[in-house]
Order: C-alpha cells, then sequence, then structure tokens
C-alpha cells in the first residue's frame, strides 16, 4: 500500500494536461482513477495474499477529432495463493512497480475512422466488455492462447503500435492493430522499435453489436479475432505464432423488467507449438437496474504441461457512488494437483468524468 500511495503524484505527471489561453470552451478532456483492493485465501492449503491496483487515466481533446490520451497504474502484490495456470485473479500484475505506463499517445477520428499511434496495449480494444470484465479470472480479460504463447502488450504490459477502427454502421467495428514485439513496462523496451530482433504483434477482429432500447442492460455482442506474431529474438527460433478466438455475450430473458439474464461464451485456438493450444469458458450472467451483478462462469485451458478448468462464482454490488463489493469464490482444478478453492474480496472506488 506505500508503494501505491507514494505513486499517486508520479502517476498524474503521466495524465496530458493542456493550458488554453483562448477559447477554452472547444478543449475537452476526461479523467479517470480507479483504486482496487482485493483479499484472497486459499480455503485448501491456507494461504492468504492481497493484491493493491491504482489505475489513473486522461485525455485531452485540443483539435477536432483529436485526443491525446495517457494511463499508467501501480501495483502492489503479496504473492500468488495457488499455483494455477492461468492466474486466479486479473489484479494480481507479478513484480510490485510503483509506476507502469500503459499508454501515451495520438488520436484522430476522420470520419469512419479512428487512428491511434503511440504507447498503447491491447486489453480495452478486444478483451474489455460489460460480460468479461465482471469475472475476476484472468482468462476471461485476456486469452491464455495468446498471453501464455507470446510477451504480448496486455497488461502490465504495452508496447508502441498502430491501432486502427473502422465502422461502417453503427453495429459494425472493425479493429486492427500492429505492435512492436518488445511488450514491456520499461522505458527503454517500451518505446524501442527493433522489428528484426523484437519481432511484431499484429491484433484483428469484427465485432458486430446489436441495437439496444435499454441502457441499464448490455446488448447482444459477437467477435471474431485473429493474431499473428513473431517471437522476440530471445525467446529462440523467430518463428510465427498464430491464433484464433471468438467471444459472444447473448441476452436470454428478462425478468419483471428488473433483472436482465445473458450467456457469455468464449473459445480460442493456436494451430501451431506453444504452451497453451486451446481455451474455451462459458458463463451465465444476471443483470439488474441498480448496477448489481452476479454470474457462474466455467474455462478449461487446454496446456501442454497439463490442462486446467477454473469454476468461478461471482456477485458484484455498488456501494454509494464510488464503492463496489465484489466477493468471488474459485474452484480450481489442475491436472495432477488437488482442487484449490479460493475465495476472495474485493473493492474497488472508482472517480472521474
Amino acid at each position: 500500500m506505500k508503494n501505491i500511495a507514494i505513486a499517486c503524484a508520479a502517476i498524474f505527471a503521466a495524465v496530458p494536461t493542456i493550458v488554453v489561453c483562448a477559447d477554452d470552451s472547444k478543449v475537452k478532456y476526461s479523467w479517470n482513477v480507479t483504486a482496487d483492493n482485493e483479499g484472497l485465501w486459499n480455503m485448501t492449503t491456507g494461504k492468504g495474499a492481497y493484491n493493491g491496483l491504482l489505475t489513473v487515466e486522461g485525455g485531452v481533446s485540443p483539435w477536432q477529432g483529436g485526443t491525446v490520451e495517457a494511463s499508467a497504474i501501480a501495483s502492489y502484490t503479496t504473492g500468488a495463493v495457488a499455483d494455477d495456470i492461468q492466474g486466479v485473479s486479473n489484479l494480481d500484475a507479478g513484480e510490485n512497480r510503483s509506476f507502469r505506463l500503459l499508454k501515451l499517445g495520438i488520436g484522430q477520428q476522420f470520419g469512419n475512422w479512428t487512428l491511434f499511434a503511440g504507447l498503447r496495449n491491447i486489453d480495452f480494444d478486444y478483451f474489455t466488455t460489460d460480460y468479461t470484465s465482471f469475472f475476476t479470472g484472468s482468462s476471461y480479460g485476456n486469452f491464455p492462447t495468446l498471453s501464455l504463447n507470446h510477451p504480448l502488450p496486455t497488461y502490465p504490459l504495452s508496447a508502441l503500435g498502430v491501432h486502427v477502427e473502422y465502422a461502417p454502421s453503427e453495429n459494425i467495428v472493425i479493429k486492427e492493430s500492429l505492435y512492436a514485439g518488445s511488450a514491456s513496462d520499461r522505458f527503454k523496451r517500451q518505446f524501442r522499435v527493433r522489428p528484426v530482433d523484437d519481432g511484431f504483434f499484429n491484433i484483428g477482429s469484427v465485432t458486430y453489436t446489436a441495437e439496444s432500447d435499454d441502457d441499464d442492460f448490455s446488448p447482444a455482442s459477437y467477435m471474431l479475432s485473429y493474431s499473428i506474431a513473431r517471437m522476440p529474438e530471445e525467446y529462440g527460433d523467430m518463428e510465427l505464432h498464430y491464433a484464433m478466438f471468438g467471444n459472444v455475450e447473448q441476452p436470454v430473458a428478462t425478468v419483471h423488467d428488473e433483472v436482465q439474464l445473458g450467456i457469455l461464451a468464449q473459445g480460442s485456438w493456436c494451430p501451431v507449438e506453444g504452451m497453451c493450444r486451446g481455451y474455451a469458458a462459458v458463463a451465465m450472467l444476471g443483470q439488474w437496474r441498480n448496477g448489481m451483478m452476479a454470474g457462474v462462469a466455467c474455462n478449461r485451458v487446454f496446456a501442454t504441461n497439463g490442462d486446467e478448468s477454473d469454476l468461478e462464482f461471482t456477485f458484484s454490488y455498488p456501494l454509494l457512488r464510488y464503492f463496489t463489493l465484489t466477493p468471488s469464490l474459485h474452484c480450481i482444478f489442475t491436472e495432477g494437483s488437488k482442487c484449490n478453492v479460493v475465495g476472495m474480496l474485493r473493492v474497488s472506488f472508482t472517480i472521474g468524468q
């Protein structure tokens, strides 16, 4: 916690600011600060742990259609509570760091096109949705066929890249991203471009989002994606890695006009040799109009060193205006090991505009 508190001032330095000398009414800005604190207890082994994460994001729009964006994090953990493959908590960033820069770049919108160039990671563009961001397991926000096979630019790492989006209609979005292969949380690697030594990472997707007349509930969405990557030199052979993956979020019923039930389905396949060759997940969720959510999910990762399944029960309840309380229970079945039952309690605080 001490590292996170000290990091606040340093992180705010990464958020772009602008001094306006003329008509400042034309300048738009946004900012967001989120503090997550989580306690974990492995009921099988008796081991406990703590995860803390501070996230600061900001952006300004100093010209028409243009944005300058930045985000950074500070993270702290006392260690893992289970020797699992996937990562039981999506807050665990590994090494404790008081400052990690995740995004710093310039975006521009041209009609139906959006372009971003600079430091960035792929989480928000391809993995973070209404349903996937609800669950606490790492795989729902980062397909293991990618994260276990390649040092890709995902939390808590980032890399220089170019991200392009095209929206031919209000319901369809096509995305394409090309990153330097040196994904890292260190400045000396984040801002370098050495395609011969570092390789590259390319990812793209097509997403269809159905129209919805009710803003309190999530609409149906369907995403089909691919990735192709060339491994950095230090990983040995500079071979190409491929993966296909998809994400479906489908509302199925509304109960008494107060609760919407929905289904999440995920799948991914890697046709080349790597640590993870496949992944599948299915979940059932309930959304209330007051922001409360509850869900049960089950996933399975097919890895070369043994398969693993995670059964997750999660409940999320908004407290007051800025807080959210999220208790969760994981039953982790790793091949060759006994089942680990892990309980966690997360408190999140968010402000912004």
